[in-house]
């Protein structure tokens, strides 16, 4: 009888999470967006930023330097301009930081404090999920002597969420949302 019990609770568990993952039908919004992506023509702004919770951030904290309404590990970013822009090849990188750098001996980048880069990426490659429709961009650049690793999954409703891995930073993701490049904002100066 246990054995029965047990068998049924775990096909209703099986049941359950299978049904969980629908397939997602495309809509003229998620039509819109992966047409954004293959014509490398679009901007992401963030509103909130996730950095790693660390000592070196419960002290920022303390000592009242976060914006209102942020904590550790949810920092607020309205009002705070930031970018990702992708610009045919190139990208622009633009993004706030707040979490810890780790210096390497004899290595140290002025980078005012953020995320800053503009160029050609080493590399850029984008994966859908078919079934999600979401889409998923891979992106590694160098600025000097960092490297900054990025994922950025752009989802079906324009929702964006972003994770930077760096060679010198902690890892921090930022979420906000993606929308296509302005005439202003289609402009490329080197």
């Amino acid at each position: 009888m246990r054995v029965l019990v047990f068998i049924f609770i775990i096909s209703g568990f099986f049941i359950g999470c299978n049904s969980a993952r629908k397939t997602i039908e495309p809509t003229a919004k998620s039509k819109a967006l992966e047409a954004m992506i293959a014509n490398k023509e679009f901007i992401i702004e963030s509103d909130w930023m996730y950095p790693q919770p660390t000592s070196s951030m419960n002290a920022i904290a303390n000592s009242g330097l976060l914006p209102p309404g942020s904590t550790t590990n949810n920092i607020s970013l309205i009002g705070n301009p930031n970018s990702l822009k992708v610009h045919g090849d190139s990208i622009t990188l633009d993004l706030p930081f707040y979490g810890e750098r780790r210096l390497s001996s004899g290595q140290y980048g002025g980078n005012n404090g953020g995320i800053v880069f503009k160029g050609i990426p080493d590399r850029y490659e984008v994966t859908k999920d078919e079934k999600r429709q979401r889409h998923i961009i891979k992106f590694t650049v160098k600025n000097n002597s960092e490297s900054y690793q990025g994922i950025i999954t752009l989802y079906p409703n324009w929702n964006s969420n972003i994770v930077i891995n760096s060679t010198y930073l902690t890892t921090v993701q930022y979420r906000g949302m993606v929308s296509g490049l302005e005439a202003d904002d289609a402009v490329v100066t080197n």
